[in-house]
C-alpha cells in the first residue's frame, strides 16, 4: 500500500542527498501565537518550518502541502510535532487531519497526539510510537483512534522525523490514514498518499 511506498522513498532519499545548510531557529518565543508562526487561513492552509530542514525533507515538506493545498483536498492527513517543546506538542495539522478527526486547527495545535486515544486503543500499539519517539526510528502503526465526536476510526498511522541539515531531529511527521473494511474483510484505505512519486 501506497503509505509503506512513502516510507520506503523517504529512506532512498535519504542515502542519496547531501544537506548543506544548518539550523538558524528555534521556538524561542513560546508565548508566540501559532497562527502567526503558521499560514492557518482556511483557504490555504500549509506547513511553514521555522527551522532549516535538510533536503529530503524539505521535499517531503513541499510534497504534502501541495498536495493538501489542491482545491477541495481533504484527503492529506498529517501533524507536525516539535520534540523540544514540553510534551512535544502538536505545531500544525493539515485540512485533511481536521477532516478526517472532526478536530479544528485549534482545538489541536498545543496539545500531544494523545488525545486521539481512548479506552479501546491498545497500549502496545501507543507503545510502538513512544519507542520510534525515543530511539528516532521511523514506524508504521495500525491504531484505533477517536474522533472529536467519540467515534472510532481504524488508523494507519506512519511516524517520521523531520531533520535539520545536521541530521538533528527538529520536528516529527505523522501521516494519518483511515482504513475501512470493505466486503471480503479486505482493507481499504480511505486517505492519503497518492502523493508518493512512482520513480523518485
Amino acid at each position: 500500500m501506497k503509505l509503506h511506498l512513502l516510507g520506503e522513498w523517504l529512506s532512498w532519499f535519504e542515502y542519496q542527498q547531501e544537506c548543506n545548510s544548518s539550523i538558524f531557529s528555534t521556538f524561542e518565543d513560546y508565548s508566540e501565537t501559532y497562527e502567526e508562526k503558521y499560514d492557518c487561513s482556511e483557504s490555504k492552509r500549509k506547513f511553514i518550518p521555522e527551522k532549516d530542514l535538510c533536503e529530503r525533507d524539505n521535499v517531503i515538506i513541499d510534497m504534502l502541502n501541495s498536495a493538501s493545498l489542491q482545491e477541495g483536498s481533504t484527503t492529506v492527513s498529517f501533524c507536525v510535532t516539535d520534540p523540544n517543546l514540553p510534551d512535544n506538542p502538536v505545531i500544525y495539522v493539515s485540512d485533511g487531519f481536521c477532516h478526517l478527526t472532526g478536530y479544528e486547527f485549534d482545538d489541536v495545535v498545543g496539545k500531544n497526539c494523545r488525545f486521539l486515544q481512548g479506552p479501546e486503543t491498545k497500549r502496545e500499539d501507543v507503545m510502538k510510537i513512544v519507542n520510534a519517539i525515543k530511539e528516532e526510528k521511523e514506524c508504521t502503526v495500525r491504531l484505533l483512534n477517536y474522533r472529536k465526536d467519540g467515534t472510532t476510526f481504524s488508523n494507519e498511522f506512519y511516524l517520521a522525523q523531520l531533520r535539520s541539515p545536521a541530521q538533528e531531529v527538529v520536528y516529527f511527521i505523522g501521516i494519518q490514514a483511515a482504513v475501512d473494511v470493505v466486503d471480503g474483510g479486505q482493507d481499504r484505505t480511505l486517505c492519503i498518499t497518492d502523493i508518493v512519486p512512482s520513480n523518485p
